[in-house]
């Protein structure tokens, strides 16, 4: 195979997964001339790609106009990945536990190349409810569970790794960078986050890392509750957080210890 072939193949792989992307972050139906716009892509590319996913009932039509949007195969590609794939297994349990345990909105994130994303959430009985739609990539300065993923990174690392604008909030409010950074130790130094009203002015946001067999918050779970919550109420909700990340932890680092064949005997 020539490398002009291979290139060309790769070419098609890559205008594939940006038209999945495309949807995703649309989250809705999209017009075949509007998702050649939004990626620069030739109308014709991006038709025989829209061909060749609805044949495989990856995309389906949803009305008259010929708008696409996520088919029912994938229902079934995530269905074997909740199946296969112990720790989303578990942490979809352990949201639900804490949603019902506390009546606050509960969620399961996890990072999605440089920002947050919302895997699995529950909402909670009362009615204070504020939560991040699962799968919507968010910064990670805007988030507590934020502050603790990336707590295995230096300061320049962060700068680095997080966009500049990032650290602008959605009302245009500036965070510091610095201070940012400090939060971030301090919040690995405490095992847990809490934040308030840095996306909405009425919300507090509790967080506790899972972390991995080598100490790394590979995820977080938290609830978002009403700001200004009473201290021995917040200690109850990180209390219940930390139980439910001890449990996520142990399966991260028993899964490990299989794997290698360790045995404690």
């Amino acid at each position: 195979m020539t490398k002009k072939v291979e290139g060309s193949r790769a070419r098609g792989v890559d205008r594939a997964i940006e038209l999945l992307e495309c949807l995703h972050e649309a989250r809705q139906p999209l017009r075949i001339g509007e998702i050649a716009r939004r990626l620069k892509a030739p109308r014709s590319t991006v038709y025989e790609l829209v061909n060749r996913f609805l044949q495989a009932a990856i995309l389906e039509t949803y009305d008259a106009d010929g708008r696409v949007f996520f088919g029912r195969t994938l229902h079934f590609y995530a269905a074997d990945y909740l199946g296969s794939h112990g720790l989303s297994r578990l942490a979809r349990e352990e949201v639900a536990r804490v949603a019902e345990a506390t009546g606050e909105t509960a969620q399961f994130c996890m990072l999605h190349g440089n920002k947050y994303t919302v895997v699995h959430m529950q909402t909670g009985k009362k009615l204070f409810r504020i939560s991040t739609a699962v799968g919507v990539a968010v910064p990670l300065p805007w988030t507590a569970s934020g502050r603790l993923l990336l707590g295995h990174m230096t300061p320049a690392e962060i700068k680095e790794f997080i966009p500049p604008d990032d650290f602008v909030l959605p009302n245009g409010r500036a965070i510091d960078s610095a201070k940012f950074y400090e939060e971030v130790r301090h919040a690995r130094q405490s095992g847990y986050c809490r934040t308030s009203g840095l996306v909405d002015d009425f919300a507090d946001c509790l967080a506790v890392p899972v972390r991995d067999a080598d100490n790394v918050a590979l995820a977080c779970i938290c609830v978002v509750t009403m700001a200004q919550r009473k201290d021995h109420a917040i200690g109850h909700l990180v209390n219940m957080l930390q139980n439910s990340a001890g449990r996520l932890s142990r399966y991260l680092k028993d899964s490990r210890n299989a794997r290698q064949g360790w045995n404690p005997a």
